[in-house]
């Protein structure tokens, strides 16, 4: 005889988890009886949970259609309407939830069963309209009859209608909302409705039998189940699963998510194929699993290379229907099972499939514990703009065949696709054809072309998996081939013929030969021809030769803006050397490192500025102290010396280890900058201003953009100009070609827009640009080109660029744009595999303007500088830059930040780690983290966040550290803030929390800055309800609810106290956007100029 162990293990793993955990039930005489008995008679009965949480929506958005559950059923005969609308009245009799309203009984919500009234069903007929009108009226009534906004409190929650197409041919619209039934109670009614109407039509016997329960004992019975040992123990999984998951999916959205969900929603759809179907279901066999656990994984796996994350989590609706009681009743059963997996990369597919199959089983056995319950006892972060805990649910349908009864064909999904609750909706069915696929999703997120891109990539992957199940996750295809070339090919083909093979000094020499008595500089009064500044930089060049500078050698110049600093450079390039910009605003302990590492053997400076020199042994050339002897060296050019693949310049930049790093760049990259070039203009009409500090990379473009093209070079005076000497400087010089930092450039659009009114091109970049402010400036700045540039110092100043158009409007952030020419970017994934069109990775680099590395640094070039993998050549690189970025659909590059610990502040790249470091060395910090913070008005600031001795926490700390690091760093690198604290806060991966992070202005962690009493009555009545439901004793009036441990069901019993101390009826959606006493306050102040609706009394109603 076969034992219950062997006829356990040929359970399906879904049955035998249910069978184990009803099992456990029936072995543990402590719980509560699993059987759910009907309840004494009464008039007021607790919501059930999920109830619960959808009431609450409700108070959030009333009416809101979102919540409707629609079907629309075709009937194929000589309808009976009789008959149809006594069957639908007898099923709402049958069913108290369908009778169901939802009322407030001192501050807790309930539920109210009402008598039995009949329900109308009205006839629409539409039997008269030509074809393509009738069709058009259906499309319009469906959407009506599913947008319904059905009142919780009055009822009814359940209406339908009926559309006559022919005498044999109508329509049913049905729709309730979701707060009483879900999809298996849906097609329960339905299907009930078909027996009663058959049974009246042949006026036969009442068919169904009597139900045992009805859902309002369902709801006491889950209240006084879920306590005790069984709460703690589900609990308890829940907890330890879902410990350390992030609060967001970060699915790469087309448009910011707004503040508040509108549930607009749109679907696509397509069917794999019936082989596809068959393949994958023949993989869950092998592995014991389900169809559906196969669809998770493989849904898991797509959002993962979507998203960098490495924890997913999606929802997963279940029935909720475990006790043989509920199988044949209407209601809000159906739970969603937060499912989570950890993927890595070196995962493959059947190891993610075992530990979803393992996962799912568990969840099955701890599925009473009800969704609504766990996002109260975790307290997610509150937001009105998505849903906790997940944003996005997996579904496989299983369509009973009982929804096709003879005349009658109901929809087989049902739901409205012109609504979505979450991000993303994934539905899957079986059909005879394959398997039916739709995603549900957002329209405040997605565009359609994004939901397609997913699909086929889903596709794609599916077909990875079952012809490969133990392939890495990461290597699985992802692209179609369309994809793909465009990734590749197409947009990567920038190239075109410049003078690649001459050096900076030969070209300008050229540019000499064409137009000798052209003014090549202006500084102030002075000015010095195409000609002069030639002879000058040429004898320079000379003296320079002499003393042993040629190719390689490096030179060091710290100097101010001026002629001398132009001539410097022209005659270290002409000698066969490379630069090395010194900023003479930089400590002395930086300069000195800098020299050090560049071995430079000549100096070249101003008399002014030797006294500002640190220790080092480069020989020292003052060019105006030593101008008489540079001044007898040949005025003639000297022969070149030197190679596209020679240094021209070292930029030292900051490095996380605390000491910057030399970024060494040759001709050839200088060139590829600005010769026959796209993405600007350059020529001898133009007049380009010198603005940007030598040891900053925009100094490449501004000085050899103009003097390599014969443009005009107008040159700033020294040190930092105010707005208004900025302006007067274009004006006056009548300058058409700008370069400003987005800083610079978000505060001249605030001020002295009108002194730019004659550039007719301005480059901004160096950060993110703010989009109202460009926005003005494209309105404002006619016959002004705005230019978007972006690039690394690693990549010679642009990679690429990004042109506005006239009257262009951008919603979230202006595109960094296309590459400029002779540059490939590529943007890759974290197993540097190409990311799909819209998917965010990091950007990759390669083309003629790459630098040759990191000086004296050859394991962090090799680190940062990699072998191109798309590239058919040994010796072409990538440089991997830590930005994060995605192509938008037209082939733009959109930046979304960076990957590591760097930052660009005013134009500056910023390693935190930097001054983080430097921080430490104080003997008063013991911990520190420094962000980068978004302000008002466009602007960024450093904040550092330190722990120190509590003794010395004060206002002389703060100053000491801004002292101490400014003798340490350069000026843009000390943090504009600090904020001290008790500790850092961490997550549970034991990293820095950084949205935990005060903003600077907060002192307190978990109160407002500064404590401040209430002062008028409202606002004490108010703090002495916050006191009663929070149990806290200091209420300030600026204090955030939720920040004092509040949550949304306190909220609700809040407002009910409102209502009762106030007889005033507050949005719920208003506490949620002013959660403080004073914003509570100032609606009080204005309600008396209101209608405020005060809820109805309840009054005592007979069972029905």
């Amino acid at each position: 005889m076969e034992n219950v162990s062997d006829k356990k293990s040929r359970l399906s793993p879904a049955k035998r988890a249910l069978l184990e955990q009803r099992l456990r039930g029936v072995s543990d005489t402590s719980q509560v009886s699993r059987s759910i008995p009907r309840r004494p008679q009464q008039d007021l009965v607790p919501l059930s949970f999920a109830q619960q949480r959808l009431w609450f929506l409700d108070q959030l958005q009333p009416g809101n259609s979102s919540y409707n559950v629609s079907r629309h059923v075709r009937i194929s005969e000589d309808l009976d309407c009789q008959a149809l609308a006594r069957a639908l009245n007898a099923v709402v009799e049958r069913h108290e939830s369908l009778r169901t309203v939802f009322r407030l009984a001192g501050n807790e919500p309930v539920q109210i069963i009402q008598p039995h009234q009949d329900l109308p069903l009205p006839l629409i007929d539409l039997s008269g309209l030509a074809e393509n009108e009738r069709a058009q009226e259906i499309a319009r009534l469906a959407v009506e009859h599913s947008e319904i906004a059905f009142s919780l409190a009055d009822g009814p929650l359940l209406s339908a209608s009926l559309v006559r197409l022919s005498s044999a041919d109508h329509l049913l619209f049905v729709s309730l909302h979701h707060i009483i039934t879900d999809a298996w109670s849906t097609a329960l009614l339905l299907r009930e409705l078909v027996t009663l109407y058959e049974a009246f039509k042949a006026n036969q016997p009442f068919p169904l039998k009597e139900l045992p329960i009805q859902y309002a004992d369902f709801a006491i019975w889950q209240r006084e189940f879920l306590q005790g040992e069984t709460l703690k123990e589900q609990l308890s999984y829940w907890k330890k699963q879902l410990a350390g998951a992030p609060a967001m999916l970060e699915l790469p959205l087309d448009r910011p998510r707004p503040p508040v969900q509108t549930f607009r929603g749109a679907y696509e759809s397509l069917t794999l194929s019936a082989d596809l179907n068959a393949a994958l279901k023949d993989l869950a066999r092998q592995e014991g699993a389900t169809l559906f656990m196969i669809l998770l994984a493989a849904f898991q796996s797509l959002l993962w290379r979507h998203t960098r994350q490495d924890t997913i989590v999606i929802g997963a609706p279940i029935a909720n229907r475990t006790r043989k009681e509920t199988e044949l009743l209407v209601g809000f059963f159906v739970n969603t099972l937060v499912m989570s997996s950890t993927i890595s990369a070196d995962m493959t597919f059947r190891e993610l499939l075992r530990q979803v199959k393992e996962t799912t089983l568990t969840a099955y056995g701890n599925q009473d514990l009800p969704f609504e319950k766990l996002v109260e006892e975790l307290q997610p972060e509150r937001s009105l703009s998505h849903n906790p805990l997940f944003q996005v649910t997996l579904s496989l349908q299983n369509i009973p065949q009982a929804l096709g009864m003879g005349n009658f064909i109901v929809d087989p999904i049902g739901f409205d696709a012109s609504v979505t609750r979450l991000d993303l909706e994934a539905y899957f069915w079986d059909l005879p054809e394959g398997l039916g696929c739709e995603f549900v999703y957002s329209t405040d997120l997605f565009d359609r072309h994004t939901i397609q891109g997913l699909l086929q990539r889903f596709q794609i992957l599916l077909e990875g998996i079952v012809s490969k199940p133990d392939c890495r996750i990461s290597e699985l295809p992802l692209l179609t081939a369309t994809e793909r070339q465009q990734l590749l090919v197409e947009w990567n083909d920038h190239h075109r013929e410049y003078p690649q093979d001459e050096c900076v000094p030969e070209l300008f020499e050229a540019q000499v030969e064409r137009t000798p008595d052209a003014v090549a500089i202006v500084f102030g009064q002075e000015r010095l021809t195409y000609a002069e500044l030639n002879r000058k930089s040429n004898q320079v060049a000379h003296y320079l030769r002499a003393r042993g500078v040629g190719p390689e050698a490096r030179v060091g110049i710290l100097m101010e803006r001026s002629l001398e600093m132009v001539v410097g450079l022209l005659g270290i390039l002409k000698a066969g050397g490379a630069y090395v910009p010194l900023d003479p605003a930089h400590p002395r302990q930086r300069l000195s490192f800098m020299l050090e590492d560049a071995a430079a053997p000549v100096l070249l400076t101003q008399q002014q500025l030797v006294e500002r020199m640190p220790a080092h042994v480069a020989e020292v050339i003052c060019l105006d102290r030593d101008w008489q002897q540079i001044a007898k060296e040949s005025a003639e050019n000297p022969e070149n010396n030197c190679t596209p693949q020679n240094l021209v310049y070292v930029i030292y930049t900051s490095g996380s280890t605390g000491k910057p790093k030399g970024v060494s760049v040759t001709h050839q990259s200088v060139v590829r900058l600005v010769k026959e070039t796209e993405y600007a203009q350059f020529g001898p009409d133009e007049v380009f201003l010198q603005f940007a500090p030598l040891s900053f990379d925009a100094s490449t473009f501004e000085i050899w953009g103009s003097l390599l093209n014969g443009a005009r070079l107008v040159v700033m005076p020294p040190g930092l100009a105010a707005l208004g000497e900025l302006g007067e400087a274009v004006k006056h010089n009548g300058v058409t070609t700008l370069w400003l930092t987005a800083g610079l450039f978000h505060q001249i659009v605030e001020t002295d827009l009108e002194n730019l009114r004659g550039v007719r091109q301005l480059l901004a970049g160096g950060d993110v640009l703010s989009v109202p402010h460009l926005e003005k400036a494209a309105d404002e700045l006619s016959g002004c080109q705005l230019i978007n540039g972006y690039g690394p110092t690693e990549n010679t100043t642009f990679t690429c660029c990004y042109r506005v158009k006239s009257g262009e409007r951008f919603e979230s952030s202006v595109p960094i744009g296309f590459p400029i020419t002779n540059t490939e970017v590529y943007i890759l994934d974290r197993q540097t595999e190409l990311a799909p069109i819209g998917v965010a990775g990091e950007l990759y680099i390669g083309g003629d303007g790459l630098a040759r590395g990191y000086l004296n640094r050859p394991d962090l070039t090799a680190e940062c500088f990699v072998p191109n993998p798309f590239s058919s050549r040994a010796d072409e690189r990538l440089y991997k830059t830590g930005d994060l970025a995605r192509y938008r659909p037209d082939g733009s590059i959109q930046f979304l930040g960076r990957l590591d610990h760097q930052v660009k502040l005013r134009g500056y790249r910023i390693e935190l780690g930097e001054i983080e470091t430097a921080l430490g060395e104080h003997s008063s910090v013991q911990d520190a983290v420094v962000v980068l913070r978004d302000s008002e008005r466009g602007n960024r600031d450093l904040v550092a966040y330190v722990v120190a001795d509590p003794g010395e926490v004060g206002a002389d700390l703060r100053e000491q550290l801004q002292g101490f690091l400014k003798k340490k760093l350069p000026g843009y690198m000390t943090p504009a803030y600090f904020v001290f604290l008790e500790k850092l806060p961490l997550t549970p991966n034991g990293k820095i929390d950084q949205r935990a992070l005060p903003l600077p202005e907060k002192s307190r962690p978990d109160l407002a800055d500064a404590f401040v009493a209430p002062r008028s009555e409202a606002e004490i009545k108010l703090a002495s309800l916050w006191r009663d439901v929070l149990g806290r004793e200091e209420i300030g009036i600026y204090d955030n609810f939720f920040d004092l441990g509040g949550h949304s069901l306190l909220a609700t019993q809040v407002m009910a106290r409102i209502r009762e101390t106030f007889n005033v009826n507050m949005p719920l959606r208003y506490f949620f956007e002013q959660p403080t006493v004073v914003g509570l306050a100032e609606f009080l102040r204005n309600a008396g100029t209101e209608d405020q609706k005060v809820v109805p009394e309840i009054r005592r109603l007979p069972r029905g």
